[in-house]
């Protein structure tokens, strides 16, 4: 879900069912969960999560206005998060963008996400991460890691990783893993193991497929070598997605079972 417009590169396309090797299974040490545990309506953990407010495309053209109202962003007291995008009376979009911005972070390990995603026309859904020193380097030399976004009626997961050229253009490699059935039809979860010089991405436990630095163009930088933070959003519209329609539900939910950074 980058801050740029930008054109999927994909290196490699799996059907859900059936995928050929399971990424693999280790002890781990878990180094921080959410379960969204608390009251229906309250916003998650603070101690965790803040979120990123306003409009103005988002980079992407997008429509939406993140906002941290209860309508867009809260626990539901069953143990899940929902950041919901909403059409409003009047034609606008509002929807939810959080993040563990300078509050959690992993550097290598497993980051996990367990979520249903939303689907309809113009409605992109993604759960990802960014390199921690973002300010001080920007987008794209702080690194960034999709565990999954989708777009439309959520046919297809994509995994993708992007990193900085020479020419301070940028990078990405990635995988498309078409599904048999929508991925808003029920709760998946999401992954991408980091080691040093390698991004394996897994759905439910299966892997995906890999970014390595050997994927790099000639001119491409490796960026992670330092922590990433969390992110999850609904974006609405925008030159990647294309606009929403009248066939676009007026509420997309994105319900988040839980994440996890084990090392």
């Amino acid at each position: 879900m980058s801050h740029v417009v930008r054109a999927l590169g994909l290196v490699c396309a799996l059907v859900l069912t059936g995928l050929t090797g399971c990424s693999g299974e280790r002890e781990r040490r878990l180094i921080w969960e959410d379960q969204f545990h608390g009251p229906a309506g309250s916003f998650p953990d603070r101690s965790s999560w803040t979120a990123e407010l306003g409009g103005g495309g988002w980079g992407n053209n997008e429509v939406q206005t993140y906002t941290d109202a209860p309508e867009n962003v809260a626990l539901d007291g069953d143990g899940h998060l929902v950041l919901s995008a909403r059409l409003g009376d009047m034609g606008e979009w509002t929807s939810a963008r959080i993040t563990t911005f300078g509050r959690r972070v992993a550097h290598e390990g497993l980051v996990e996400v367990r979520a249903k995603l939303p689907a309809g026309a113009g409605i992109w859904p993604a759960a990802w991460t960014l390199g921690q020193d973002i300010q001080e380097v920007g987008w794209p030399r702080c690194g960034e890691i999709d565990l999954v976004e989708s777009f439309g009626e959520a046919g297809e997961a994509l995994q993708t990783v992007h990193g900085p050229r020479a020419d301070s253009g940028h990078w990405q490699r990635g995988v498309r893993s078409p599904v048999p059935e929508p991925l808003s039809a029920g709760f998946h979860t999401y992954s991408a193991d980091w080691t040093g010089d390698r991004i394996v991405f897994a759905i439910d436990g299966r892997e995906t497929g890999a970014v390595s630095t050997g994927d790099l163009p000639a001119d491409g930088t490796w960026p992670f070598d330092g922590p990433q933070y969390l992110l999850l959003n609904v974006a609405v519209g925008g030159d990647l997605p294309g606009p929403p329609d009248a066939s676009t539900p007026r509420v997309a939910s994105m319900v988040v079972d839980w994440v996890r950074f084990r090392a």
